[in-house]
């Protein structure tokens, strides 16, 4: 985590001589290892200064990932504006980044972070691409989505009319088209639940995916590169991949922001990819590398 000048500690408050690094306890003595707040009669800490405050967010952003701006206010006992304000300011002096609802650890997300972390970051692309690929949604048809956040997106963007089936193993999807009754059907998958994807997993799940037959899977990938998809854990990798064997066509999710993320474990090369959805601010070449590798398709800005 970064250290912070003389001079952005002053614009950021008096803090002890004994702060260091953000999110570690300071020497013997020190108060930073949690910042200085009063209980209230009703229980609850009240933040006594900007400084103090701002501190003991800082420790929550470093330590979870990602802040809710609505959930500070309430823990914190202060107005949603002033924990904007808050974030803001940290964001100015470099020390946070914000995103819709809240704020990330300086440098965004990667496929460790939490899901809310990862669902908030670069949500404008993910809504343009999962617009975009409504084209690979046909009437009548009946679709795989996988685990994922822009796939999440999808699921909620998906049209009214269209008389589709989905089928999915991921639980925010499911609760998501669980209050849809436009939808022609909704097929849950189960087994054993992986909570840093929030989709369920293992060989009940797969065996569960192999018995069935989606004319489009939706893919989800943690990272990629100029050969194929990755994601996080074996685990995740097995039941992407009998998604792929029980599809018709694949199409890829992604933003572009995942070619330059980097996961363990390989899901695919893009030759059992027919398409791949991202958005515009993907490189000219990153662009025409994939484009002979697979049928490109840039979401408008």
């Amino acid at each position: 985590m970064p250290y912070l000048s003389h001079r952005e500690l002053s614009d950021f408050g008096q803090f002890s001589s004994e702060v260091g690094q953000y999110g570690n306890p300071a020497s013997a003595g020190g108060r930073y290892g949690r910042a200085v707040a009063t209980r209230e009669h009703g229980g609850e800490l009240r933040y006594n200064s900007a400084p103090e405050r701002r501190e003991e967010i800082l420790r929550r952003i470093h330590e979870t990932g990602y802040v809710s701006a609505p959930e500070l206010g309430a823990d914190l006992s202060v107005s949603e504006r002033t924990v904007r304000r808050d974030l803001q300011r940290l964001a100015d002096l470099g020390l946070a980044e914000l995103v819709y609802g809240g704020a990330l650890p300086p440098g965004g997300v990667t496929p460790r972070s939490p899901f809310d972390a990862r669902s908030q970051a670069r949500s404008e692309q993910k809504h343009a691409i999962a617009e975009a690929a409504l084209r690979f949604v046909e009437p009548g048809a009946t679709i795989g989505l996988d685990a994922g956040t822009t796939t999440l997106v999808l699921a909620r963007v998906l049209p009214a009319e269209g008389d589709v089936t989905v089928v999915t193993h991921s639980l925010p999807a499911m609760a998501a088209l669980g209050e849809r009754p436009d939808l022609t059907g909704l097929i849950g998958l189960g087994g054993l639940h992986h909570p840093p994807t929030r989709a369920f997993t293992g060989p009940d799940t797969v065996a569960a995916i192999r018995r069935l037959r989606v004319h489009t899977f939706f893919l989800a990938a943690s990272g990629l590169d100029h050969h194929g998809a990755y994601c996080g854990t074996p685990l995740d990798a097995e039941a992407k991949r009998a998604f792929i064997s029980i599809a018709d066509r694949v199409v890829l999710l992604a933003d572009a922001g995942k070619l330059r993320q980097t996961a363990p474990v390989r899901i695919c090369d893009y030759d059992e990819i027919d398409a791949f959805v991202t958005d515009a601010t993907i490189t000219e070449v990153d662009r025409a590398e994939l484009s002979t590798a697979t049928h490109l398709v840039i979401a408008p800005a």
